[in-house]
């Protein structure tokens, strides 16, 4: 859930030089739509998802003739994203509809093959793949411990002694909550764990991490 946690705290990347490597990712849910980072090839494609091809001076957006609309709404939600956060608003943005492909995108991909089309199992997965972490120094070293494997998410959970992750990465956002009794190391290290979550899980470089109260 993402109400009642402030934007205080944003991470900030350095826009990529000339040249920087292209990147695709999936954006696919039926609840909660999930971002990750996909090998560039057609392979990586279906039907049912949306993905965004990033050229660069050029984000394209595809959205597959299945795609549900939550899909193609965060998948050009996190494409501007990536034009803002990480160009300077510089990029061009476009959607792309499946079958109207652009010469750039199969100049980098290769002609189109026929496609698999996406399973609904999948977008069950990914709505399910949020979680919710403690991060505590109470045993004498720092430990981190999954408190909640999928959403929605109880505020009961949260106890002011320890800080918490909420990995809500798929929405382009990662949650930080520091609980009033919580030390410097365990809020330092709650960042941390944020960070590390963006990498592990191949989000989008733009997703932010937001700190409260």
């Amino acid at each position: 859930q993402e109400g009642g946690v402030a934007s205080a705290f944003r991470t900030a990347r350095p826009a990529p030089a000339s040249g920087a490597r292209r990147r695709l990712y999936q954006v696919k849910g039926r609840r909660t739509v999930r971002a990750s980072e996909r090998d560039l090839s057609w392979a990586s494609f279906n039907t049912g998802d949306c993905f965004i091809l990033d050229l660069g001076q050029s984000i394209l957006v595809w959205c597959g003739a299945k795609a549900n609309a939550l899909e193609r709404n965060k998948a050009q939600d996190l494409a501007t994203a990536i034009r803002d956060g990480e160009r300077g608003g510089k990029a061009r943005v476009e959607v792309v509809a499946d079958g109207e492909e652009p010469p750039e995108m199969l100049q980098v991909l290769g002609p189109k093959p026929a496609l698999q089309e996406g399973s609904p199992e999948e977008d069950v997965a990914a709505d399910q793949r949020n979680a919710e972490a403690a991060v505590s120094d109470a045993t004498g070293r720092m430990d981190l411990s999954q408190v909640a494997a999928s959403s929605p998410f109880s505020q009961s959970l949260l106890c002011p002694d320890d800080c918490f992750v909420l990995d809500n990465g798929a929405c382009g956002k990662i949650y930080v909550w520091k609980g009033r009794k919580a030390n410097a190391q365990e809020r330092q290290a709650a960042l941390e764990v944020a960070e590390k979550v963006i990498a592990r899980m191949g989000y989008s470089p733009a997703t932010q991490v937001s700190a409260g109260p």
